[in-house]
């Protein structure tokens, strides 16, 4: 669900500004009057000054539009056709009204619409409707798939959308136009939509908040000297020697991270919201921070996101300070306006962090090859990061296929961080341990991942010269040991602050088995240990509840719990960071909705533990911390880190080498002696290598390839001052077999090696979680492997596995394959995931056939019993013909019997997964029996009986024999029965297997 409201969040920064192509002319027309404060469009007669407006759509829409008075039912009818662009994710035509003399909002409070669709227009994908009129609706925007809907006959659905008006800007501007936006989504809708009573209004709601009843008074007493901090009395040295992996990072840089070692070894924690000071969901009547509304004083961290090149800042800057010069909204503008932000929260004492859900730039296209601004020449609105398909992390490294538009994209990254007056702690390629990002494990090899990690710190503090950065490593909390936790990190040399990312989903009380802060702590000791282990700073990159709701909480004291666990003695902690308040509607923090004539506060039931939590003298938001950031410690020693490191830029880790092949590796010194070989698992070859400056080279000949011949366990090893620096897996001289498009896996292909079956398939699993995976000879239902899914989960954890599968099932209808099933009954997911962002899934626990038995089952799933998380909708073959990788998952139930001190394992077995043409609408469940009965001829009788005969007799004891030729007996005598049944036959076989199994040898 947070990836969910994640991405929706990323795009309400995501304004495309791109030039009309389509001129309109607007005729001027009044919407009836209905009520001293009502505005309606009701379309009873003529279009009422409504027309279709191309002016936002630029090149990411090429449909034919049209728009017109649909008489018959009095609405406006705007015929609509994504069908050419249903690989766009934000494609966004639209319909606007204009006046020439500005539209006064003032007396309005929100604006409703009724809109109609056609259900059977498209097949893939959704629409979003979006309200655009100066800063008037600010980014408020609804997809589809989250309204609800009435069907009012004829396939036709309806739905009503309301959104707010910002007061405070409804007071200031007069726009002259209302427009709402069409946005397609990745979608091929092509027909009519239809707009019914366009209102403004301003109607009486409930209200559901409350008054706050306590003052912010923050306790936390926080002095900066030149040698120490205090805080709380208590005195903290700083640090007067440090290590950082830029060793030429500005003083500013160098006292930040000072001071954040400073904190984490005192008992107060940073607290830090996302975007504190450019979304919030309370009233823009006060501040522009929901957490300053509250208590006076903006988070101490402060964060942003580049995902989207900043898109919609230099509006939004513009729209804050009328009285500054107004910044081009380009992508120039909206870096410098991000800057300036930036610099905004560190002139309140707040700590910036940047992370960036990096488009996905399989998916960038070339817009103005010579354009000066290197990120100028690509248009990235096509990639985005949760698109999963492109095999992208393979292809940005220097030599690969995507590694311009990469660089480029640093290149905005680096020029924002320039114009930054102070520090940044900046967060790339986060929560990589889960599958929802390109970079996430599914789809980028351990080593791969280093590499890139390791690249990006090198382009931007090598080559673009960026020396204010602080580097953080965010992954997931899935980690449960410090080896899994080591596994994909970059290495101490890139990395100056590690992390993790977790979300509580269910903060219910103890008393209901709450377990989500028993799994943070143990995810938070492990971290802190890894972190003092490896001399790094130590944060929790990300929290939050997921879903906080507008009343009801059921922990009103969860941000004070989390201070708690953070603060204690064992744990170096210096920040938490909660996600985004997006708007009213999705939000992670409490916030003000209005403030009353008394001067109290109204708004969010959780504000006064939230104030409490602020006045917790643990705690530390800007204003605790700003005039200790302003004061320059003493200067530390940064320490050299003396020792080379490299890497390899290709080939990446996984290749199949057949032929000739250049590698290359990057070093962190110059002219190092280093040294490349290669390794079939026995014999190891160094290759002829030449360094220049920081690059080493070398070729695998074809020479070289004869004398490894064909290796599963294949290595190329850069070694430098006779120490190894990395070994990554390689396959020599093993073609790859022609792929089936409909087949998952048949786990054959891994050589018997559980080593490769993990770079397959990638592990994802809840804190507290384990899963195992490996190839068994146990349980084999077709060829001599199958795979052996072994979990352990706490009461609410879950884990699975994915596997990037990008194909065409539009020619299959089910998806079919064995499994062995333990007898525990949790929730069982088998999940399909496509390109338009679905993720169905079918829940085989919810099969008796499934459920009541623990023998080998053939399972064939018809598409139509996978229904999408989000809609419910089934899986169409449109939706299928763009798959891009499949899931197996478990779910624990935490009322089921199989829990035992809170916690449920087991083992179940998969074999041959594969879609299939079934023509079948029903799921089907067979026993292993019953599959070999339905597909038992005489011929493999025949075959068998025909392989008994030419065994030996004298070979085996007379006893083994005997029995042996009794079946064999049997086994000829209904062969010659031409109508002996299928079960028959296939008994007959299964006995005669039996007996040749038992043969003894005579020794």
């Amino acid at each position: 669900m947070k990836k969910i409201i994640r991405r929706v969040g990323a795009v309400f920064l995501g304004v495309s500004l791109c030039v009309s192509y389509l001129d309109t002319v607007v005729p001027l027309v009044a919407a009836e009057e209905t009520t001293s404060q009502d505005r309606l469009w009701d379309f009873s007669e003529g279009t009422q000054g409504w027309v279709f407006d191309g002016s936002w759509a630029g090149d990411g829409y090429h449909g034919t539009s049209g728009y017109s008075h649909d008489l018959l039912n009095g609405r406006l009818q705007v015929d609509i056709d994504f069908s050419q662009d249903s690989s766009n994710g934000w494609s966004q035509p639209g319909i606007s009204f204009s006046n020439g003399t500005g539209i006064d909002y003032s007396k309005f409070s929100t604006l409703t619409f009724d809109f109609f669709y056609d259900s059977t227009a498209y097949t893939t994908g959704q629409i979003t409707l979006k309200a655009n009129s100066g800063s008037i609706f600010q980014e408020q925007m609804v997809g589809l798939n989250n309204l609800s809907t009435e069907d009012i006959g004829e396939n036709i659905k309806k739905a009503t959308v309301t959104f707010k008006i910002d007061p405070t800007y409804a007071k200031v501007e007069t726009p002259e136009k209302l427009m709402l936006l069409i946005v397609g989504n990745n979608t091929d809708y092509k027909g009519s939509l239809w707009f019914d009573n366009i209102r403004l209004s301003s109607p009486v709601v409930e209200d559901s908040y409350v008054d706050a009843t306590v003052t912010a008074e923050s306790q936390t007493n926080l002095l900066g000297q030149s040698e120490m901090l205090t805080i709380n009395n208590q005195i903290i040295p700083y640090a007067e020697s440090i290590q950082l992996t830029d060793s030429k990072a500005n003083d500013a840089t160098k006292a930040l991270y000072q001071y954040l070692k400073a904190v984490g070894e005192s008992n107060a924690v940073i607290y830090g919201h996302m975007e504190d000071t450019v979304l919030k969901a309370g009233t823009n009547e006060l501040t522009y921070s929901d957490t300053k509304d509250l208590t006076g004083s903006i988070s101490g961290i402060n964060g942003l996101d580049c995902g989207n090149l900043f898109e919609g800042f230099a509006e939004k800057y513009n729209n804050r300070h009328p009285q500054n010069p107004q910044i081009p909204e380009n992508t120039e503008g909206n870096i410098r306006a991000a800057a300036l932000f930036t610099n905004e929260t560190i002139e309140e004492g707040g700590v910036m962090t940047l992370s960036a859900h990096m488009p996905n730039f399989a998916f960038a296209t070339t817009e103005n090859a010579s354009a000066e601004k290197t990120y100028d020449r690509y248009d990235y609105t096509p990639a985005d990061s949760y698109n999963l398909k492109g095999n992208t992390m393979n292809q940005i490294l220097p030599g690969g296929q995507y590694h311009e538009q990469f660089t480029a994209y640093l290149d905005m990254i680096a020029e924002y961080a320039k114009q930054v007056d102070g520090p940044i702690l900046f967060r790339p390629f986060h929560e990589n341990t889960g599958s929802w990002f390109w970079w996430g494990k599914a789809f980028s090899d351990t080593e791969t991942y280093k590499s890139v990690f390791k690249y990006t710190v090198e382009y931007l503090r090598d080559i673009q010269n960026v020396h204010n950065l602080l580097y953080v490593y965010g992954p997931g909390s899935e980690a449960a040991t410090l080896d899994e936790y080591g596994e994909r990190y970059p290495g101490d040399d890139y990395v100056d602050m590690i992390g993790f990312d977790t979300y509580d989903s269910n903060p219910v009380p103890d008393e209901e088995g709450y377990s989500f802060q028993t799994n943070f702590e143990n995810s938070v000791k492990l971290t802190d240990t890894f972190a003092k282990q490896h001399g790094k700073l130590f944060a929790v990159t990300e929290i939050g509840i997921l879903g906080m709701q507008d009343s009801g909480n059921r922990r009103p004291y969860w941000f004070t719990e989390i201070l708690d666990i953070l603060s204690k003695d064992a744990y170096d902690c210096s920040f938490f960071m909660t996600w985004t308040n997006y708007s009213d509607k999705s939000f992670y923090t409490p916030y003000v909705a209005s403030v009353n004539e008394d001067g109290t506060l109204h708004g969010h039931e959780l504000m006064d533990p939230f104030i409490e939590f602020y006045n917790n003298k643990k705690s530390i938001f800007a204003s605790d911390q700003k005039a200790a950031l302003s004061l320059q410690p003493i200067q530390p020693i940064v320490m050299e880190n003396g020792q080379i490191s490299g890497y390899f830029t290709q080939p990446i880790a996984g290749t199949r080498i057949l032929e000739e092949t250049l590698v290359n590796a990057r070093l962190t010194m110059e002219n190092t002696m280093a040294t490349i070989s290669v390794s079939n698992g026995t014999l190891e070859i160094p290759l002829d290598t030449h360094v220049d400056g920081k690059v080493a080279g070398a070729v695998i000949t074809n020479e070289i390839l004869a004398q490894l011949g064909e290796s599963v366990n294949g290595k190329i090893i850069l070694y430098a001052d006779n120490a190894v620096m990395q070994e990554i897996p390689i396959l020599f001289n093993i073609p790859e077999k022609e792929k089936d498009a409909l087949l998952v896996d048949d786990f054959e292909s891994y050589f018997g090696e559980s080593t490769l079956l993990n770079s397959s398939w990638a592990v994802n699993k809840d804190s507290g979680s384990n899963l195992v995976i490996s190839l068994s000879t146990d349980n084999v239902l077709e060829g001599d492997y199958s795979l052996e899914f072994s979990y352990d989960e706490t009461v609410t954890g879950w884990a699975g596995i994915t596997m990037a599968k990008e194909a065409d099932w539009s020619t299959s209808d089910a998806l079919q394959f064995w499994v062995v099933p333990d007898g525990k009954n949790q929730k069982t997911v088998i999940q399909i995931n496509t390109a338009d962002g679905g993720s169905y899934e079918a829940y085989l626990n919810n099969y008796k056939a499934y459920a009541s038995v623990t023998e080998a089952l053939l399972v064939t799933l018809p598409f139509s019993e996978f229904l999408d998380k989000r809609t419910q909708a089934p899986l169409t073959s449109e939706a299928a013909s763009q798959v891009t990788n499949i899931g197996l998952w478990m779910n624990a139930i935490g009322d089921s019997a199989a829990i035992k001190d809170g916690r449920v394992s087991g083992t179940i077995y998969y074999d041959k997964i594969m879609a299939v043409s079934s023509e079948s609408i029903e799921a089907s469940f067979q026993t292993r029996e019953a599959v070999s009965i339905d597909e038992m001829t005489i011929e493999a009788l025949e075959n068998a009986v025909d392989d008994a005969n030419g065994l030996v007799k004298k070979e085996y004891t007379k006893e083994s024999w005997k029995a042996f030729k009794v079946a064999l007996k049997n086994a000829e005598k209904l062969i010659k029965n031409e109508s002996a049944e299928k079960e028959a036959l296939w008994h007959t076989l299964e006995s005669l297997q039996d007996t040749i199994e038992d043969l003894v040898k005579i020794n």
